[in-house]
Protein backbone atom coordinates (compact mmCIF):
# COMPACT_ATOMS: atom_id res chain seq x y z
CA UNK A 1 0.00 0.00 0.00
CA UNK A 2 1.03 3.63 -0.55
CA UNK A 3 1.27 6.64 1.10
CA UNK A 4 1.80 9.82 -0.48
CA UNK A 5 2.23 12.89 2.66
CA UNK A 6 1.43 16.60 1.74
CA UNK A 7 1.75 19.46 3.98
CA UNK A 8 -1.40 21.85 4.54
CA UNK A 9 -3.42 23.66 6.16
CA UNK A 10 -6.86 21.42 5.19
CA UNK A 11 -7.71 17.96 7.10
CA UNK A 12 -8.80 15.86 3.57
CA UNK A 13 -10.56 12.91 4.52
CA UNK A 14 -9.60 10.81 0.93
CA UNK A 15 -11.71 7.78 1.90
CA UNK A 16 -14.79 9.88 2.58
CA UNK A 17 -17.37 8.98 -0.49
CA UNK A 18 -18.42 12.77 -0.77
CA UNK A 19 -15.08 13.79 -1.37
CA UNK A 20 -14.99 16.50 -4.08
CA UNK A 21 -11.66 16.31 -4.69
CA UNK A 22 -11.92 19.56 -7.21
CA UNK A 23 -12.70 21.64 -4.11
CA UNK A 24 -9.48 20.25 -2.33
CA UNK A 25 -6.65 21.72 -4.61
CA UNK A 26 -3.50 19.96 -4.74
CA UNK A 27 -2.12 22.38 -1.71
CA UNK A 28 -4.07 21.62 0.70
CA UNK A 29 -4.87 24.95 2.05
CA UNK A 30 -1.15 25.82 1.57
CA UNK A 31 -0.53 29.38 1.05
CA UNK A 32 1.76 31.00 -1.74
CA UNK A 33 3.82 31.53 1.29
CA UNK A 34 3.78 27.95 2.57
CA UNK A 35 4.74 26.53 -0.84
CA UNK A 36 7.22 29.56 -0.96
CA UNK A 37 9.06 28.26 2.14
CA UNK A 38 8.98 24.54 0.99
CA UNK A 39 10.34 25.32 -2.57
CA UNK A 40 13.19 27.06 -0.94
CA UNK A 41 13.52 23.98 1.94
CA UNK A 42 13.82 21.51 -1.46
CA UNK A 43 16.43 23.98 -3.33
CA UNK A 44 18.47 24.00 -0.10
CA UNK A 45 18.22 20.19 0.31
CA UNK A 46 18.52 19.07 -3.60
CA UNK A 47 21.82 17.53 -4.41
CA UNK A 48 22.66 15.20 -7.38
CA UNK A 49 19.96 12.95 -6.92
CA UNK A 50 17.40 15.62 -5.85
CA UNK A 51 15.39 16.16 -2.21
CA UNK A 52 12.82 13.60 -1.27
CA UNK A 53 10.04 16.17 -1.00
CA UNK A 54 8.56 18.32 -3.81
CA UNK A 55 6.55 21.07 -3.22
CA UNK A 56 4.20 20.15 -0.39
CA UNK A 57 4.45 16.36 -0.99
CA UNK A 58 6.71 13.39 -0.50
CA UNK A 59 5.93 9.45 -0.76
CA UNK A 60 5.47 8.80 2.75
CA UNK A 61 5.34 4.85 2.09
CA UNK A 62 9.33 4.92 1.49
CA UNK A 63 10.32 6.84 5.16
CA UNK A 64 6.90 5.40 7.23
CA UNK A 65 9.75 3.52 9.29
CA UNK A 66 12.16 5.91 9.79
CA UNK A 67 9.39 8.41 10.59
CA UNK A 68 7.77 6.13 13.23
CA UNK A 69 11.12 5.20 14.67
CA UNK A 70 12.04 8.93 15.07
CA UNK A 71 9.15 10.88 16.36
CA UNK A 72 6.58 7.75 16.84
CA UNK A 73 4.32 9.09 14.77
CA UNK A 74 2.49 6.69 12.13
CA UNK A 75 1.72 8.08 9.08
CA UNK A 76 -0.65 6.20 8.07
CA UNK A 77 -3.40 8.73 8.73
CA UNK A 78 -5.65 10.66 7.09
CA UNK A 79 -4.79 13.86 8.85
CA UNK A 80 -1.78 14.70 11.50
CA UNK A 81 -2.30 17.98 13.19
CA UNK A 82 -0.08 21.28 13.52
CA UNK A 83 0.63 20.29 16.73
CA UNK A 84 1.72 16.78 16.45
CA UNK A 85 3.87 18.23 12.66
CA UNK A 86 5.36 20.36 15.91
CA UNK A 87 6.86 17.74 17.97
CA UNK A 88 7.51 15.74 14.76
CA UNK A 89 10.18 18.17 13.88
CA UNK A 90 11.26 18.93 17.53
CA UNK A 91 12.11 14.90 17.16
CA UNK A 92 13.98 15.01 14.11
CA UNK A 93 16.24 18.26 15.65
CA UNK A 94 16.99 16.02 18.33
CA UNK A 95 18.50 12.96 16.40
CA UNK A 96 21.85 12.56 14.29
CA UNK A 97 20.75 11.33 11.21
CA UNK A 98 23.55 8.64 10.68
CA UNK A 99 22.80 7.24 14.72
CA UNK A 100 18.77 7.33 14.27
CA UNK A 101 19.25 5.22 10.85
CA UNK A 102 21.49 3.02 12.55
CA UNK A 103 19.07 2.59 15.71
CA UNK A 104 16.37 1.98 13.31
CA UNK A 105 18.37 -0.95 11.46
CA UNK A 106 18.85 -2.72 14.67
CA UNK A 107 15.34 -2.42 15.91
CA UNK A 108 14.42 -4.75 13.50
CA UNK A 109 11.86 -2.32 12.25
CA UNK A 110 13.39 -1.31 9.13
CA UNK A 111 11.57 -1.61 5.87
CA UNK A 112 13.56 0.44 3.60
CA UNK A 113 17.75 1.53 3.66
CA UNK A 114 17.91 4.94 3.94
CA UNK A 115 20.76 7.55 3.78
CA UNK A 116 21.49 10.44 6.40
CA UNK A 117 20.40 13.35 3.37
CA UNK A 118 17.18 11.28 3.38
CA UNK A 119 17.09 12.04 7.12
CA UNK A 120 17.65 15.55 6.60
CA UNK A 121 15.37 16.10 4.21
CA UNK A 122 12.53 14.88 6.30
CA UNK A 123 14.32 17.36 9.11
CA UNK A 124 13.84 20.18 6.66
CA UNK A 125 10.56 19.53 5.63
CA UNK A 126 9.52 19.26 9.09
CA UNK A 127 10.88 21.85 10.02
CA UNK A 128 8.70 24.11 7.45
CA UNK A 129 5.90 22.68 8.82
CA UNK A 130 6.71 23.55 12.17
CA UNK A 131 7.29 27.16 11.27
CA UNK A 132 4.11 27.63 9.19
CA UNK A 133 1.92 25.73 11.18
CA UNK A 134 0.98 22.83 8.77
CA UNK A 135 -0.16 19.57 9.46
CA UNK A 136 -0.13 16.60 7.12
CA UNK A 137 -2.92 14.58 5.15
CA UNK A 138 -2.23 11.14 4.26
CA UNK A 139 -3.24 10.03 0.51
CA UNK A 140 -2.94 6.02 0.53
Amino acid sequence: MGLDTYAGRTPVDFFDPDLDETTVGEHFGCTWRDRLALWLAEKRRERDGGCIFSGNYFRGKLYSDLILFVTGVYLYQVWIPPETGKEMAEAFERREAKHAIDGLGESGHQLYDHHPSEFEDLRAFFQVCAKRGLGLVGSW
